[in-house]
């Protein structure tokens, strides 16, 4: 009897690793989303606030050269940006992720 109840407890470990992966996949997966579409986002506000009217009228490889400024030399407000994006972009997720449980939970 133990021993059926013994391998019953295992089975459900199992189950409940195999949750938890698959959870922490995900989570994974969609941290590294949200890190790397902050970067087009953060860039484009960034470029938004410190833009003149003037700068539209620059040449394109000087707006190359500029963006490479921001990513490569310490620009705070890239920075900051940057990881307003972040935590905005994952907040919203898990915000969705909310309804979309509490939704579920009500069928």
């Amino acid at each position: 009897m133990e021993e059926k109840a013994v391998k019953q407890d295992i089975g459900k470990a199992k189950k409940i690793l195999k949750v938890v992966k698959k959870a922490l996949s995900k989570e994974f997966l969609w941290l590294l989303f949200v890190v790397i579409i902050s970067i087009p986002i953060a860039l484009t506000i960034s470029y938004l606030i410190t833009s003149d009217i003037h700068v539209v009228n620059k040449e394109v490889s000087h707006e190359i050269q500029e963006v490479s400024k921001i990513i490569t030399e310490e620009d705070s407000l890239f920075r900051v940006v940057y990881g307003i994006c972040v935590m905005g972009l994952y907040f919203s997720r898990m915000v969705v992720a909310a309804v979309k449980n509490a939704l579920e939970a009500k069928k």
